[in-house]
């Protein structure tokens, strides 16, 4: 393709036009809102999940503001919005002039790692918990994967690569005893702050209180006295609001005496941002599958050598409520049970950077697996019939039994996936 041609190709970007072409990533890691997402948010949203699900298409262009806003049918501020949510993701940007528009970019490894080590870090993620999910992938890495042709083993370890950045990078701030001392301001790219108002903006905002008061719901204030303190007018203002809200770090609550309010940000939308990247690298589902299996299967033996009774019991409920929703055939919950009885797993290790890590890795796979209803059942049906026998070894904490069986379920659920 010319020069010319390349800057004049748009691909058309659009919400699903039926619920079964909508990707299948935000209820597989958590980040379906149907109520509560924000419009520029769901838009941001939509447009990566459909640019992992092409294949990411570099410096494509993805429409005007005016295009975008007649495709998804909002105003022109809230497209305004969701593109700079995009810019401060690093995943496109908007390019004025006769052939410009919102441009699909070359996700920066560097960047997503920051991402990464930032939420980690807005969790307190201990000197313990980063060597063990090290030791983690490098015994991931040490398996290999036999059997599989090069091309699958060099993606695999580039895999392994991105997260053994993201490990180096929060033990050398551990080691110079930094620890990320700015709190919640390294909940987004540094970088990515510097790159418009609204988000120098949203990084001031996030150094208004310490990451504990920020976790906790700390009131940032209104809307007309934060422009006020900023010297910032409305639009401006909106788009870093929502900014913070894409990471699920802010809530507007309306009415007298409320306002901006900050949470605790969301995990799934770095499990989005990775997956950005691994389409921008032009990585295979199989790599990532595989990598998200054998990382599982070190998750399993961690939480059998420490789950407690407490713990299993939070297992056992998350699977009953799985089989109810079967029972019941209420697609439009399954997969969050299935999410949540594998969160459930993961929460036994007590460690956030290992959640942050298998969260990422279980999205990228599901981003081009359609929506056909008797095999998601059927596929959900198994997962649930292999995770019973592996709740008793948690029980019985029998590390090498929970292995076995974990390797089992793996290898089941592998070969559904590839039916798709």
């Amino acid at each position: 393709m010319s020069a010319l041609a390349k800057r004049q190709a748009a691909i058309v970007i659009a919400p699903p036009a039926a619920p079964e072409a909508a990707s299948l990533i935000a209820e597989v890691i958590g980040e379906s809102q149907p109520d509560g997402e924000k419009a520029a948010c769901r838009v941001a949203r939509l447009i990566e999940e459909a640019l992992i699900a092409r294949g990411w298409p570099h410096d494509l262009g993805c429409g005007s503001e005016q295009a975008l806003a007649e495709s998804f049918g909002v105003g022109r501020a809230v497209i305004r919005e969701a593109v700079r949510i995009l810019e401060v993701r690093g995943t496109a940007r908007m390019v004025p002039g006769p052939h410009g528009g919102l441009r699909v970019l070359h996700v920066n490894r560097r960047r997503t790692v920051e991402f990464i080590v930032g939420f980690a870090s807005f969790y307190g993620v201990t000197e313990a918990q980063c060597r063990d999910t090290g030791l983690a992938l490098a015994r991931v890495r040490e398996a290999g994967v036999h059997g599989e042709t090069t091309e699958l083993n060099r993606q695999a370890r580039l895999v392994i690569d991105c997260f053994e950045d993201v490990v180096a990078a929060i033990a050398e701030h551990a080691e110079d005893g930094d620890g990320y001392s700015r709190g919640p301001s390294v909940l987004l790219a540094p970088e990515a702050l510097l790159r418009s108002r609204a988000a120098q903006i949203a990084g001031l905002m996030l150094r208004e209180c310490s990451a504990e008061e920020w976790r906790h719901g700390h009131r940032l204030g209104s809307e007309e006295d934060l422009c006020f303190r900023y010297g910032v007018d409305r639009d401006a203002f909106r788009q870093a609001v929502r900014i913070l809200e894409s990471a699920g770090a802010a809530e507007t609550n309306c009415g007298r005496g409320r306002g901006l309010v900050s949470k605790s940000p969301r995990a799934g939308t770095v499990a989005r941002l990775v997956s950005c990247l691994f389409a921008s690298m032009g990585l295979s589902t199989d790599a990532v599958m595989l990598m998200f299996h054998r990382l599982n299967i070190e998750v399993v033996a961690l939480a059998a050598a420490r789950a407690s009774r407490v713990d299993c019991d939070s297992v056992e409920r998350a699977l009953r409520r799985l089989e109810d929703a079967l029972d019941e055939e209420d697609s439009d919950n399954v997969l969050a049970c299935v999410f949540e009885a594998e969160e459930a797993v993961v929460q036994i290790c007590q460690n956030p950077l290992l959640r942050l890590i298998v969260q990422s890795l279980r999205a990228y796979p599901t981003a081009r697996m359609p929506r056909d209803p008797r095999r998601l059942r059927d596929m959900n049906r198994q997962f649930l019939k292999l995770s019973r026998p592996l709740l008793a070894t948690l029980r019985a904490n029998d590390v090498a039994e929970a292995v076995r069986l974990q390797r089992a379920r793996s290898e089941t659920m592998t070969s559904f996936f590839r039916t798709f």
